[in-house]
């Protein structure tokens, strides 16, 4: 079971960080407003802004979103082994059938929302307050930026999480 739960935290953790980053650098498409996460991430350790810092960042970022997948996903297995208590209704995907409770797409909103919440204090102590570069301590943009992507964040590993523990722990 810890194998099937490690599996599937480094896919859906992979997965659900490119979608938090794809939001992130979203406002880019129509120049707009923006807070460069993995150059903040990566420049707080190298004190330079470049294509260094930023891949500094993109590694940091990827293996915290593993980790936190990790931790989603033992919710998602509790949340398996009970399902039959759960009275929320499934959802069926059009064109490719796949079946979901959407009591994951639930805890992923509400766990998102909390995880943004406290990463977006959290961030705002750490890069605003106490970033060495200037350029970094914008504090609307990164809370904002934040809370929205932690809920796209919690919302697509639940998803991923939920369906890859249900391929990988069937006997």
């Amino acid at each position: 079971m810890f194998m099937a739960l490690l599996l599937s935290s480094i896919a859906a953790g992979l997965i659900a960080t490119s979608v938090m980053l794809f939001f992130l650098y979203l406002p880019l498409l129509w120049r707009g407003a923006y807070y460069d996460v993995l150059g903040a991430i990566g420049s707080y350790f190298t004190k330079e802004i470049d294509a260094r810092s930023r891949f500094l960042g993109l590694i940091f970022y990827a293996l915290i979103g593993v980790v936190f997948s990790l931790l989603y996903g033992l919710l998602a297995l509790i949340t398996l082994n009970n399902l039959d208590q759960l009275t929320l209704p499934s959802l069926t995907l059009p064109g490719i059938g796949i079946e979901m409770n959407s009591a994951f797409l639930l805890f992923g909103f509400a766990l998102g929302l909390g995880h943004g919440i406290i990463v977006g204090l959290i961030a705002t102590i750490v890069f605003i307050e106490h970033h060495p570069l200037e350029h970094y301590r914008k504090r609307l943009i990164l809370v904002i930026s934040q809370l929205i992507s932690h809920i796209v964040f919690g919302i697509t590993v639940m998803f991923f999480q939920s369906q890859f523990l249900q391929l990988l722990l069937r006997t």
